[in-house]
């Protein structure tokens, strides 16, 4: 069995376990603590704990022993596979959150550019409309009239005169 053995220790079916040979002559310590009645005997252990144990040289036995128990954990695959997928979709909603943002601050952007446009056109409106009053009174010969920032300029001088007494 033992030329069966090294053969199945090196196919990629079996990568997962570790085949080791026991010589129980060198070591008879190691056939009593195992309990070891008779030769030849397979022994699987998994985490130091006894999983299965047959005896006899049967290589079909053998082989079906190794593949019952050289099933990956389910669980843990199903957990990794879930895992991947919750990472997945945590990616795809950061992303499209990721976008909306991006796409309010340009909307809120553009508001503001439109806004800031919008008052200048009314600014340089008024200032033609303003021209305009003015050429017009002075076509027909009237004083320019103040327009009213000029007034509160006005207002702002007397209040600031330190001239100015009140007569009580």
């Amino acid at each position: 069995m033992a030329p069966y053995m090294q053969t199945l220790a090196r196919t990629a079916e079996f990568k997962r376990i570790r085949f080791v040979r026991v010589d129980i002559e060198a070591v008879p310590a190691v056939a009593e603590k195992c309990n070891v009645k008779a030769l030849p005997t397979y022994q699987l252990y998994k985490n130091g704990e006894k999983l299965e144990e047959m005896s006899g040289a049967l290589p079909s036995k053998l082989v079906a022993m190794l593949k019952e128990h050289n099933v990956k954990d389910a669980a843990g695959g199903l957990k990794k596979a879930l895992g991947l997928i919750f990472a997945i979709v945590g990616g795809i909603v950061g992303v499209i959150k990721l976008k909306h943002e991006v796409e309010a601050r340009e909307a809120r952007a553009i508001k503001e550019e439109e806004a800031r446009v919008l008052a200048e056109r009314t600014r340089k409106q008024k200032e033609i409309e303003e021209r305009r009053r003015r050429v017009a009174q002075a076509e027909r010969g009237l004083p320019a009239t103040p327009t009213p920032e000029e007034e509160d300029d006005d207002d702002d001088e007397w209040e600031d005169d330190d001239e100015w007494e009140d007569d009580e």
